[in-house]
């Protein structure tokens, strides 16, 4: 890794990030549900131009806490607030109580009197917490490259349940069993509150993992896999996740895991990088930090608002293994310049040192950082960049349907909306190893790629998309997700 790709790197993100602070304050705040006409404050009674809370109602919330709800809510009972920033904080509280994926739907409504005092009344729609896990999935995640050459041996099959909202705390319990590809076996228990204000969270996980079939390396920037008699990679991982929740929209998350990792000799043979230097087995303890500004208008399909993300992390702190430093920087942008256009962009930088193993490289292909383009490659190196951009029109505005033919209420209602998305995204992998940069051609090198896609967002998180793109390399792909891009 060369100091100059480094502090280049770094320079895209400042920039980036520079560039936002003029508009991200004035940014419009919304979501792709409708904000109903009375919550917009227009008729307000105030004294001198501020009004005071005088009461905060919750209703609809039969398995959620109150606390849990009045958490997410930028104002209390008691606060003096200036009555034409009101309606902000209305849409704010709304978009910060969806982005808790608890509710299917929120409505915040005033009640004006004539002394300056404002009552409101919080109405929520909770969602269906407890579901079965049962699903088919592309073993990395990349739906696109698996299409692009199918093979039932290269997916997994999960098993398991997952409790939201468990005791209406927010907590999610999660046993999660996958067989294919991957064989792993995980139970968790996540957000559980240390103190009473819900500042201080905690998360424990155990994860077993041990599989025949691995991606040994990757030739002509393809992943290239190798199934063996015995079990190739075998994996014991527990993990301790502490939440500090510095305001509604800012957190610093520390991470702890420990691994427990044995390889067979025959894969330390082909790939002697694997676990790094021929290594057949280590034991890592990885400690990391991460901080979080998360000011977008939805957590699946924001159309405004911001994200910042900067992660560093160590591996192989008390241990014989070699350490391993990485550092992340993730910052993303979405602005409503004028009516129903909406555009965004994302700049991601991922490094780590030298002699990272190859089961740690970061890479373009698989998740998180799939770009469209290049869904059909796997590009590992030392560290990537990559910057993604999006331009929407909202085809169809966010329509609310009433299905009177299903009596449960958490799904008789159903909302969606349609954007047409024209993008453009580039990214740069950098490979110092001399071996892989011989085997494939796209370490190295510039990327990138242009397209055009159409949307379908729905309700309980769904996004559906259908895309065309081109890249640099004159390759021409049609590709399906099941997220917004960024």
């Amino acid at each position: 890794m060369t100091i100059n790709y480094f502090i280049n790197r770094l320079l895209i993100v400042a920039a980036f990030f520079a560039l936002s602070l003029p508009y991200g304050a004035a940014a419009r705040t919304s979501d792709i549900l409708p904000i109903p006409e009375d919550s917009t404050g227009a008729d307000t009674v105030c004294v001198n131009g501020f009004t005071i809370i005088s009461s905060i109602t919750v209703t609809g919330n039969k398995k959620t806490k109150e606390k849990i709800i009045l958490r997410e809510v930028c104002f209390q009972a008691g606060d003096t607030v200036d009555t034409d920033m009101l309606p902000d904080y209305f849409v704010k509280s709304q978009n910060n109580l969806l982005k808790t994926s608890l509710f299917n739907y929120v409505t915040i409504t005033p009640d004006y009197s004539v002394d300056g005092y404002t009552a409101v009344n919080i109405n929520v729609e909770e969602r269906w917490y407890f579901w079965p896990m049962v699903n088919i999935t592309p073993h990395n995640g990349n739906l696109n490259q698996w299409l692009r050459d199918p093979d039932l041996d290269k997916v997994d099959y999960c098993f398991g349940a997952r409790k939201y909202n468990f005791r209406g705390r927010r907590e999610s319990l999660v046993f999660n069993f996958r067989r294919g590809f991957n064989n792993v076996s995980q139970i968790g228990f996540a957000d559980i509150a240390v103190d009473r204000q819900y500042r201080h969270l905690l998360a424990f996980y155990a994860t077993f993992q041990a599989q025949k079939d691995v991606i040994i390396r990757t030739k002509d920037d393809k992943p290239e896999y190798h199934s063996f008699n015995e079990t190739a990679f075998n994996e014991k991982k527990l993990e301790l996740l502490y939440t500090f929740r510095q305001d509604i929209n800012k957190s610093h998350l520390l991470h702890f895991d420990y691994r427990k990792i044995s390889i067979c000799d025959s894969l330390a043979m082909i790939n002697p990088a694997y676990l790094g230097n021929g290594l057949t087995s280590a034991k890592n303890f990885t400690i990391s930090y991460i901080y979080k500004i998360d000011n977008r208008s939805s957590s699946y399909y924001p159309l405004t608002g911001s994200y910042y993300e900067f992660k560093v992390q160590e591996t192989g702190l008390f241990s014989h293994s070699q350490a391993v430093f990485g550092f992340t920087a993730d910052v993303r942008q979405y602005y409503n310049p004028c009516g129903r256009f909406y555009c965004a962009g994302q700049a991601v930088v991922s490094e780590f040192t030298n002699n990272v193993p190859f089961y740690m490289r970061p890479s373009i292909g698989a998740k998180p950082n799939i770009i469209e383009g290049y869904e059909h490659n796997l590009v590992y190196g030392n560290g990537i960049a990559y910057m993604k951009t999006s331009y929407k029109f909202e085809l169809i505005p966010t329509k609310v349907i009433h299905v009177r033919r299903i009596n449960v209420p958490k799904f008789n209602k159903i909302h969606f909306a349609a954007y047409l998305n024209v993008f453009a995204n580039c990214a740069f992998v950098e490979e110092n190893s001399y071996t892989d940069s011989l085997q494939n051609s796209l370490d190295n090198t510039f990327l990138g790629a242009i397209g055009v896609g159409l949307d379908l967002v729905t309700y309980y998180d769904k996004a559906f998309s259908i895309y065309a793109t081109r890249n640099i390399q004159n390759e021409y792909y049609i590709g399906v997700g099941f997220r917004s891009f960024f």
